[in-house]
C-alpha cells in the first residue's frame, strides 16, 4: 500500500478509492485501504471537525467492509456507533443519512429486513441533505430491500429515482446498478425477455469490469427460463469471482443457484445436494437467517430428488422436515417460503402414501411454484380415487406452461422453458397408464410434448444489431475455415474466441425479444389434439400413428389408427439409445466415399443387424403396417424409420408431435403449389449437378448456384416458393442449436435467420446436407435444430438426414425423389420408394420426412 497523503484532500481521495473497492465487490482490498487511512488519520488528526468527519467516514466504510469479510454484525455495529459519535463531534448533518443507510445495509445483508427498512427509511427521509453518492447508495439499498420483501412497485420507484439522480450527476456506476436492478424487478414480475433486455441495456452504462452480482442476477433469469446449461456456466464463473474476493454471502447465494440448476438433471442430483449443504453452512456461519431458510428449502428439494427411489419412509421423513420448515417460515412472516415448503411437504406426504389436502392455486406465484401446485393437487386427487380430476389438473398446468412459453419471442427460450412442465407431464403419464386408457395416455403425452409446435411462429422483427452481428460472425467463421488444420496458429485461436463471443452476443440479444414486443397480445397456444380427433383423421387418411413416450426408464407406445387404440410397454430406454448410437456410427461409416468394399460389407451387415434389433424392439410388438406417423422425442428422432425392415417402401413420417403432423396434413389437403427453387452451396462436388437435376425436374423451377446461392436468396426462397431444395454442407450445433446452419456462397445461413423474411413459408424444404436432421433435446421433451425451426415457421415437411449421407447416393436419391414428387406422389411416399430401391441395391440412405407430408 503506498504512503497516504495525510492532508484532508488526500485522505478524502483515499476514502473514495476504498469506497470504489466496495462498489467493485472487493471488500478485503477496501478493508485494507480503510485501515491505512485510519492509521494516517491517527498521525495527522489535529482535533478539528474536518478530521472528525473523516474518521466518521473511515469507520462507516470499515464497518461495511469488515462485515462482508467476517460476517460479524456485532463488531460492525460497534464501528457504526463510533462513526455516529464522530459525526456528532464534527456536527456534520450530511452524514446522518449515510450512517442510517449503512446500518440498514448491514441489517439487510444479515437478513434482518424489518430493522433494515426502518434504518433505510430514516436515511431516505434525510436524502437531500446527504452528498449525491450517498443519496444514490441509499436508494439502491432500499430498493434492494423492497425486492427482498416482494414490494416490486416500491423497489422500482427507488431504482427509477436513483437512475434519474445518477443521470443528472453523471454517475455511471450508480446509473448502471439502478438500471440493472430495474431489470431484476421485471424478472420478479415474470417478464423474462424484458428483464434480459433491460439488464443488457444496463451493461452499456457499466464503467468497469463485469460485475459478479449482475452476472448472478442474469444467471437466475436464465435458470427461470429453463436455460440451465447457460445459467450453470455463468454461475461457475461467478462462484470463482466471489470466492477470490472472499464474499461468503454472495458465494452462498451462487451455490444455491447452482444447486437449483443441478437439480434438473438426474445425473447431478448428488452435486445439487452437496451445493445446497455448502451454501447452508456458509449462511449459518454468517447468521443470515433469511437466506438460511432458503438454503434449508433447497436442501430439502435436493434430498427429495435423491430419495425418490428409496420408498415411503425417507419421503415421510422429508415431509415432516418440510412441514417444520414451513411452520418456521410462517412464524418469521416468510409466506413465500412457507408456501413452497408446504407444497414440498404435501408432495412428499402423498408420494409416501399418506394424505394431504388440495393446496390453492395462487396466480401471483412464479411458473415453477404454480406447476408444483398443480402437481400436488393432481397427486392428492389421484390418491383420493379421482384420476380424471387429477388429469384435469395436469391439463390445466400444462396449459399454463403454454401461456408462459408464448411470452417468449425466442424459440431458444420457448423450447428451454418446457423443462418446468417435465415433472407434471411425468405424473400425468403415470396416472393415465394406471387408468388403462390408451386415449388418456395419448392425450397426456401429446399435451406435454412439443408445446412450441402449437404456438404461433416466432418471427423476430428485422433487427439491424442482430443482422450486423450475424454478418460479422459469418466473416469470422469463413476466416477461421481458411486456418483449418493449423492448430498452432495464433490467429485461429483468436478467431475461435471471436466466434464464441459473437455467438453469445447473438444468442443473448435473441433472448431479449418477447412475443409481444410489437405491443399486440400474443396468441394463445393451440389446444393439443385429442385421441378421438386424431384417430378420425388417421382413418380418413388410411394411416397409423404411434406416439412414443418415456416412463420409468422404458419406452411406451400408444397406437392409433384403424384398430382399437392400444398401449404397449417396450424396451429400456438405455438399450434403445445404445442401438441407435451403434446404427448412426455404422451409417456415418457407410457415408465415407472411399471405404474399401470388404469393410463396407461388414459395416452394412452390422447396420442391417441393428436395424433388425430396433425393428423387433420398437415396431414388431405393435403390429403396425401401411403408412405410418411416428410421434417421438429423444433418440427415436435420430432413427431413420424408413430403413427398418418392415418399413421399406412404406411411407413413414417422423413428427415432433401429433399436432405438427395434423397441421401438415391439413395443409396438404388444400393442395400444393409448383414454385420450386433449388440452391447449391460451395465446396460440395455433387451440389451443383444435384441442384441442376432437381430444377430440370420441375417446369419453371429456379436454379441458384455459384455466387447467386446466398443466404438472402435462400431466405427469399423460403418466403416465396412452395418447395425449396438445398444441396450444401450442413452443420448441427449440439451445444447451441440455433447456430446450426447450411453453408452458402456468402457463408453460413444460421437457423437464427430463417424466419426473418415475410409471412409466407415453403410447404416442403429438402435439406440435402449432412446432419441437417439432427436436433438438441431438452429436459422438457422439446427439440431444436434446423428441421424444428423450419417446421415451427410453417413448413409442412422437411426432408433431412439423421446421419451422414454419401454425396453420390444423396444426389441419386434426390433426383429420383423429385421425379416421384413432381409426378404427383406425396413426399413421404416418394422418399419411401426411393430409399427402398437404393436399399435393394445395397445403399442405405439415412433420410427422414419430418413433420407431415406435401
Amino acid at each position: 500500500m503506498p504512503t497516504v497523503d495525510t492532508t484532508p484532500d488526500g485522505l478524502r481521495a483515499e476514502l473514495l478509492a476504498a469506497r470504489e473497492e466496495v462498489h467493485l465487490g472487493r471488500p478485503a482490498q477496501a478493508q485494507e485501504r480503510y485501515r491505512s487511512v485510519a492509521g494516517a488519520l491517527g498521525e495527522a488528526d489535529d482535533g478539528s471537525r474536518v478530521f472528525a468527519e473523516l474518521r466518521a467516514r473511515v469507520l462507516l466504510g470499515l464497518a461495511i467492509a469488515d462485515f462482508e469479510v467476517t460476517g460479524d454484525l456485532a463488531a460492525s455495529m460497534r464501528l457504526m456507533d463510533q462513526a455516529s459519535a464522530e459525526r456528532q463531534r464534527a456536527d456534520c448533518a450530511e452524514l446522518v443519512a449515510p450512517i442510517a443507510g449503512a446500518r440498514g445495509l448491514l441489517l439487510l445483508r444479515c437478513g434482518d429486513v424489518d430493522r433494515a427498512l426502518d434504518a433505510l427509511d430514516q436515511g431516505v427521509a434525510l436524502l437531500d441533505a446527504a452528498p449525491v453518492g450517498d443519496q444514490l447508495s441509499l436508494l439502491l439499498n432500499r430498493g434492494t430491500l423492497h425486492l427482498e420483501r416482494g414490494a416490486l412497485d416500491a423497489a422500482a420507484a427507488d431504482f427509477a429515482e436513483c437512475l434519474e439522480r445518477a443521470g443528472a450527476a453523471g454517475d455511471r456506476m450508480h446509473a448502471w446498478k439502478a438500471r440493472h436492478n430495474l431489470g431484476y424487478v421485471e424478472f420478479l414480475r415474470g417478464q423474462l425477455p424484458r428483464a434480459l433486455a433491460v439488464m443488457r441495456q444496463a451493461e452499456t452504462d457499466n464503467p468497469g469490469a463485469p460485475s459478479p452480482i449482475a452476472l448472478l442476477d442474469q444467471a437466475r433469469v436464465l435458470r427461470e427460463a429453463g436455460l440451465t446449461d447457460a445459467a450453470a456456466d455463468l454461475l461457475e464463473r461467478v462462484a470463482g469471482m466471489f470466492e477470490e474476493a472472499g464474499l461468503e454471502q454472495d458465494l452462498a447465494e451462487t451455490e444455491l443457484a447452482l444447486a437449483d440448476c443441478a437439480l434438473l438433471d438426474p445425473d447431478t442430483v448428488e452435486e445439487s445436494v452437496d451445493l445446497a449443504y455448502s451454501a447452508l453452512a456458509r449462511l449459518t456461519r454468517r447468521g443470515n437467517t433469511r437466506w438460511q431458510r432458503r438454503a434449508e428449502l433447497q436442501v430439502l428439494r435436493a434430498e427429495r430428488q435423491r430419495v425418490e427411489p428409496s420408498g415411503s419412509t425417507a419421503l415421510a421423513d422429508l415431509a415432516d422436515r418440510a412441514d417444520h420448515l414451513a411452520a418456521t417460515c410462517a412464524g418469521e412472516h416468510r409466506s413465500d417460503l412457507a408456501h413452497q415448503a408446504g407444497l414440498l411437504a404435501a408432495e412428499c406426504r402423498l408420494r409416501s402414501g399418506r394424505s394431504a389436502g388440495l393446496p390453492p392455486v395462487r396466480q401471483g406465484d412464479d411458473v415453477t411454484t404454480r406447476l408444483h401446485t398443480r402437481e400436488v393437487r393432481a397427486l392428492a386427487l389421484d390418491a383420493a380415487g379421482q384420476p380424471r380430476r387429477a388429469l384435469g389438473e395436469v391439463r390445466r398446468g400444462l396449459a399454463e406452461l403454454g401461456d408462459y412459453q408464448r411470452s417468449f419471442g425466442s424459440l431458444d427460450l420457448r423450447t428451454a422453458s418446457a423443462v418446468h412442465g417435465a415433472a407434471l407431464a411425468r405424473l400425468g403419464l403415470d396416472v393415465a397408464l394406471r387408468s388403462g386408457s390408451a386415449a388418456a395416455v395419448f392425450d397426456v403425452v401429446e399435451r406435454g410434448r412439443a408445446v412450441s409446435t402449437r404456438l404461433p411462429p416466432v418471427r423476430p422483427p428485422e433487427d439491424l444489431g442482430t443482422a450486423a452481428l450475424l454478418a460479422e460472425l459469418r466473416r469470422a467463421e469463413e476466416e477461421l475455415r481458411a486456418h483449418e488444420g493449423d492448430a498452432a496458429d495464433g490467429e485461429s485461436a483468436h478467431l475461435r474466441r471471436r466466434v464464441g463471443h459473437l455467438q453469445r452476443e447473438v444468442r443473448e440479444l435473441a433472448w431479449t425479444q418477447g412475443d409481444h414486443d410489437d405491443g399486440a397480445e400474443p396468441e394463445a397456444a393451440a389446444e393439443a389434439p385429442r385421441a378421438g380427433a386424431v384417430r378420425s383423421t388417421l382413418r380418413e387418411a388410411g394411416q397409423t400413428l404411434v406416439s412414443f413416450a418415456r416412463d420409468r426408464g422404458e419406452w411406451v407406445a400408444v397406437v392409433l389408427g384403424r384398430r382399437t387404440p392400444s398401449v404397449h410397454r417396450l424396451a429400456r430406454i438405455d438399450v434403445v439409445a445404445s442401438r441407435v448410437s451403434r446404427l448412426r456410427a455404422d451409417l456415418d461409416a457407410l457415408a465415407m466415399p472411399f471405404l474399401p468394399d470388404g469393410i463396407r460389407d461388414v459395416v452394412r451387415a452390422s447396420a442391417e443387424g441393428v436395424l433388425a434389433e430396433l425393428e423387433a424392439t420398437l415396431l414388431t410388438p405393435l403390429g403396425v403396417d401401411g403408412p405410418l406417423v411416428v410421434s417421438c422425442s429423444g433418440d427415436l428422432c435420430f432413427l431413420p424409420w424408413g430403413l427398418l425392415p418392415s418399413r421399406r417402401g412404406l411411407p413413414t413420417v417422423t413428427a415432433p408431435s401429433a399436432a405438427a403432423w395434423l397441421r401438415g396434413h391439413a395443409a396438404r389437403a388444400q393442395g400444393r403449389g409448383d414454385r420450386v427453387v433449388a440452391l447449391a452451396g460451395p465446396d460440395l462436388r455433387q451440389a451443383a449437378p444435384e441442384a441442376r437435376a432437381v430444377a430440370q425436374t420441375w417446369p419453371g423451377a429456379t436454379l441458384l448456384d455459384g455466387p447467386a446461392a446466398t443466404g438472402e436468396a435462400m431466405r427469399e426462397a423460403l418466403a416465396g416458393a412452395d418447395l425449396v431444395h438445398v444441396a450444401a454442407h450442413g452443420t448441427h450445433r449440439q451445444d447451441n442449436p440455433l447456430f446450426s446452419s447450411v453453408r452458402l456462397a456468402d457463408g453460413a445461413l444460421y437457423a437464427y435467420e430463417l424466419g426473418r423474411s415475410g409471412e409466407g413459408f415453403a410447404g416442403c424444404v429438402v435439406l440435402s446436407a449432412c446432419d441437417a436432421g439432427l436436433a438438441t433435446f431438452r429436459p422438457g421433451d422439446e427439440s431444436l435444430g434446423l428441421s424444428q425451426v423450419l417446421l415451427q415457421l410453417g413448413a409442412q415437411v422437411v426432408v433431412a438426414a439423421v446421419a451422414r449421407v454419401n454425396d453420390e447416393a444423396s444426389a441419386t436419391l434426390m433426383t429420383r425423389l423429385h421425379a416421384e414428387v413432381a409426378a404427383g406422389t406425396d413426399v413421404a411416399g416418394a422418399l419411401a420408394a426411393v430409399q427402398h430401391d437404393l436399399a435393394e441395391d445395397g445403399t442405405l440412405v439415412a433420410l427422414a420426412a419430418v413433420g407431415g407430408t406435401w
